[in-house]
């Protein structure tokens, strides 16, 4: 858990901050009468605004939110959201994420379609490649916002597929650095962690010299040694170097037309790991240099005399690589450089308009593209279990929101087919082509109960057709299929308990069937029909005197026979309490996390093996002065795992790290 810091750590902050702001702090403010100044500000919302408004069970993190986690991975800003679970989620590589107990398979694979990831646009992680097919290994600096809608709910644009949810995130802009009438700016954070000797350096240079071009320049430095975990044991495998490189730019040539292009590129260098990263499947070590590029050009045209016009050309690039290097040829795999590339093209229009008293936003799209995959090894082939070639696909998609007063119902369509082709592999002739099309759709309702109360559902139907990794068996034949039923309440309202106080809240329950599974095997290697069902819930209370975020989950799977479903997490429970002082420059947080113990699992072994309860605890600080001679400079320190606790959460394969402190110091010139 990426959470805050320590007593020792807040007095730190607070203690240099002041002193680095020398004379003129001390003018600003007179100590002998300080408690005059230590007052609070009214905070519209907490730390964490819940999603009241929308039938979608989704949560969003803002970048005030990533600013105060630190997060030194992607992986840790996600395993805080209730209804995910990140298997190793300390470290970039061997990080996995798991919504609603789909998605990654616990200590075997990275990533698989049961998840959606998407970046700018940009689809992530397509295939089943071990732990190395995770995606997880980007800059988090890189990102202003996260959102993960749990479930299939809003997926359709992007995956037919997605029974699990989808991560959506979105990079930053140079007008983010920009205030009114500044044509450049700089910005430079550097930071620093206990725990591994953590180092980062981020770099961002923002340029305007018009009201028409914008031009964002990044560069990111991160390394980490092995960490500790509670015990003191230095967990093997765990260390990384990671620079990263973004460039962006937009010119709108008209207010209604704009061209903006993006690429951004993130290397992951190991050396001497184990060939999955945790050494729990294999024994062979290899030096493994991940990249992952991302791309796109998009072209958009948006009349502001026509609401029936907002048109989106896209076209997108995605190369994820992982060169591994081994001394041993005594398997295929452990050599192999796998690499996943899509390009696709893409052409969407928002349409906004009024039939009688209905009001509709209509999104209408189409994408045509082509993955490739390989995985060449000393052979020259690609290796046996990982076999190569190409998926060529089109789709077409179709969103209807139709407000007609406290009512609103959301019909979603998906048409995909596609064709997958064999190309360099030794089981499977060249040019052997297997196709597939699906349907797939959803309708949410959601009706609000007067002004502070909605009740809301959805009803979807997936299909998650074969993957390249299937060639090499009887499953490239092979959809599969899942219902999945939400239902739930929210609640949204100010001035409850005392004036000027805010208070939302949203509790989902969902139940999804999966039918002709082709990705999970129970004990006795058996795929059989899976059925998982939970509850979620997240609340905020916010005043003047104090902000709080609570949420919570709880899930369960089991098999059509009735044995448990391994890859079902633990329930969950977080409640994060923090309050502002002196005008809103300094921020303090505590957060604790526990983690109930599972003994649901057939397992006796590995990550699903049965787990213990766990209790975490951490603090966040944050000062940024708003006189004096460090004005805007923002001083930031948190401690993980306050008391050190040594623990494995369930679906993990290694222990959590120990206590971590973090701390960082950023300046925009």
């Amino acid at each position: 858990m990426r959470t805050q810091t320590s007593l020792r750590a807040l007095m730190t902050t607070v203690a240099v901050a002041p002193a680095l702001a020398g004379a003129t702090f001390a003018q600003d403010i007179d100590t002998t009468d300080f408690g005059d100044y230590i007052g609070v500000v009214t905070l519209g919302e907490s730390r964490r605004g819940i999603q009241t408004e929308t039938a979608t069970s989704e949560t969003v993190i803002s970048q005030e939110e990533l600013d105060a986690r630190q997060a030194s991975t992607l992986a840790e800003l996600l395993g805080t959201i209730p209804g995910v679970t990140l298997s190793n989620s300390a470290t970039p590589q061997g990080s996995s994420i798991n919504i609603r107990g789909l998605g990654a398979d616990a200590g075997t694979y990275g990533s698989n379609t049961k998840v959606a990831v998407v970046i700018d646009g940009v689809a992530k992680g397509q295939e089943e490649i071990y732990r190395q097919g995770s995606i997880l290994t980007m800059e988090p600096e890189l990102f202003k916002t996260v959102k993960v809608i749990r479930g299939p709910g809003e997926s359709f644009r992007f995956s037919g597929g997605a029974i699990g949810g989808t991560v959506e995130a979105v990079t930053k802009d140079a007008s983010d650095f920009l205030e009114d009438g500044d044509t450049f700016s700089v910005r430079q954070k550097l930071a620093y962690e206990s725990n591994g000797d953590g180092f980062l350096s981020s770099s961002i240079v923002a340029w305007a010299p018009d009201d028409k071009l914008e031009v964002l320049g990044f560069y990111g430095y991160r390394s980490n040694d092995d960490y500790t975990d509670g015990s003191g044991t230095t967990q093997v495998d765990t260390a990384y170097e990671m620079p990263s490189a973004m460039l962006k730019l937009k010119y709108s040539a008209t207010e209604a037309l704009s061209f903006t292009a993006s690429v951004s590129k993130t290397k992951n260098r190991l050396e001497d790991v184990s060939y999955d990263y945790i050494g729990s499947l294999f024994d062979a070590r290899v030096d493994a240099d991940i990249e992952d590029t991302t791309a796109y050009a998009q072209v958009q045209y948006n009349p502001l005399d026509n609401d029936l016009v907002n048109l989106t050309a896209k076209l997108t690039y995605s190369d994820e690589l992982i060169s591994n290097i081994s001394d041993t040829t005594s398997s295929t795999i452990y050599n192999a450089d796998n690499r996943t590339e899509r390009l696709s093209l893409s052409v969407e229009n928002e349409a906004i308009f009024a039939t009688g008293s209905a009001d509709h936003t209509v999104l209408v799209g189409a994408e045509i593209g082509k993955r490739t995959r390989s995985s060449i090894s000393h052979t020259g082939s690609n290796a046996g279990s990982s076999p190569g070639g190409t998926d060529e696909f089109i789709a077409v998609y179709a969103t209807d929101e139709i407000v007609m007063g406290n009512l609103t119902l959301t019909p979603q369509l998906r048409f995909e087919k596609q064709k997958i082709t064999s190309e360099g592999n030794d089981t499977v002739a060249d040019g052997t082509s297997y196709e597939k099309d699906s349907t797939v759709g959803a309708l949410s309702s959601r009706y609000r109960l007067g002004e502070n109360f909605a009740v809301f559902g959805t009803l979807a139907y997936n299909e998650n057709m074969p993957i390249i990794d299937d060639l090499s068996n009887a499953f490239i034949e092979t959809s599969e299929k899942a219902t999945t039923v939400e239902f739930g309440v929210s609640y949204d309202a100010a001035d409850v308990f005392k004036s000027g106080d805010s208070v939302k809240a949203k509790l989902t329950g969902f139940k999804t069937q999966i039918w002709d599974n082709t990705t999970y095997s129970d004990s006795t290697g058996s795929y059989e029909d899976i059925e998982l069902k939970g509850v979620e819930f997240e609340a905020s209370y916010a005043t003047a005197a104090f902000y709080m975020d609570f949420n919570a989950s709880r899930i369960r799977g089991e098999w059509v026979t009735g044995e448990y479903f391994n890859n079902t997490p633990s329930d969950t429970a977080q409640l994060t309490l923090g309050k502002h002082f002196l005008n809103d420059q300094l921020d303090l947080a505590v957060e604790v996390l526990h983690g109930w113990s599972n003994d649901r699992t057939t397992s006796t072994s590995g990550a699903t093996a049965a787990s213990d309860s766990y209790t975490v605890a951490g603090l966040t600080a944050a000062y940024i002065p708003d006189s004096g001679l460090t004005q805007g400079v923002e001083f930031r320190a948190s401690l993980d795992n306050v008391f050190d606790l040594d623990y494995q959460p369930y679906l993990s394969s290694r222990s959590a790290p120990g206590r971590n402190l973090t701390l960082s110091i950023t300046k925009t010139f």
